[in-house]
């Protein structure tokens, strides 16, 4: 789903269609979750930040001053991946104790998420705002709050990480 179909059901949800909401929630409950995870590795905590997120979109849809929905949502998910890490009152944001699931495995015993779990917070937010958000770096620099070339640097650095772990 594109911007622009995204933006008309957002407009549609806004007017009173709730049909569109369901459709908004499913095209987007996966990158939600997926990007949630990613912040703070703990299955539970994410479920609980796509449950919160959607539930808030539900009550109060962004305006249609909201030019790219997909990425306000992201930065939504992103914020509160980062507030659910401040509750658990962790010392150093970056050091997130893990717990993998067999499940989580990848059949070649290479061990996805425990590769990204060595990136820093900032590296593990721009590859998944990128690969399960779709956003492109301008809009991961905007949701971020640096540059275009910054967040293509800082991705590309955490490719090669991953690649060398990997």
């Amino acid at each position: 789903m594109n911007e622009k179909e995204l933006g008309v059901l957002f407009c549609s949800f806004r007017e009173g269609n709730n049909e569109a909401f369901s459709e908004i929630y499913n095209e987007l409950k996966k990158p939600v979750f997926t990007i949630a995870y990613r912040i703070t590795f703990v299955r539970e905590i994410a479920e609980d930040i796509t449950q919160e997120l959607f539930l808030k979109l539900y009550t109060s849809p962004p305006d249609a001053s909201v030019r790219n929905p997909r990425a306000w949502i992201f930065r939504m998910a992103r914020n509160l991946a980062i507030d659910a890490l401040r509750k658990k009152q962790c010392s150093d944001i970056d050091e997130v104790t893990l717990s993998f699931d067999d499940t989580e495995r990848i059949n070649s015993g290479i061990d996805i998420e425990k590769a990204l779990s060595s990136l820093s917070l900032s590296e593990r937010e721009i590859v998944s705002l990128h690969i399960d958000g779709g956003l492109g770096f301008r809009e991961i620099g905007k949701a971020l709050g640096i540059s275009l070339t910054s967040a293509y640097r800082k991705y590309k650095s955490a490719l090669n990480k991953l690649r060398r772990m990997l």
